[in-house]
């Protein structure tokens, strides 16, 4: 199953670490940012949440349109409905 568009897609701050115990091959990264150091939340990676706005334990960290990402931005908010 693949996942929906996530605006983590589209940020700068993105980055992927080895997942030390992955359960599927789907599950060989674990997501992280400034914002989330140590994972960022599934609400976000994979809910859909538009982290233009605050989430809880964010540090005031936001999104940050990372250079060529338009098209993954566009792609996140014509799959999300609650933008």
């Amino acid at each position: 199953m693949r996942r929906r568009p996530s605006i983590c897609d589209a940020c700068a701050r993105l980055r992927q670490q080895a997942n030390p115990e992955p359960a599927s091959p789907a599950d060989r990264y674990v997501p992280f940012c400034m914002a989330f150091p140590d994972g960022v939340p599934d609400q976000i990676y994979f809910g859909g949440f538009d982290h233009r706005r605050s989430y809880p334990g964010d540090r005031n960290v936001l999104f940050d349109l990372r250079e060529g990402g338009e098209s993954a931005l566009t792609a996140y908010e014509q799959d999300s409905p609650a933008i």
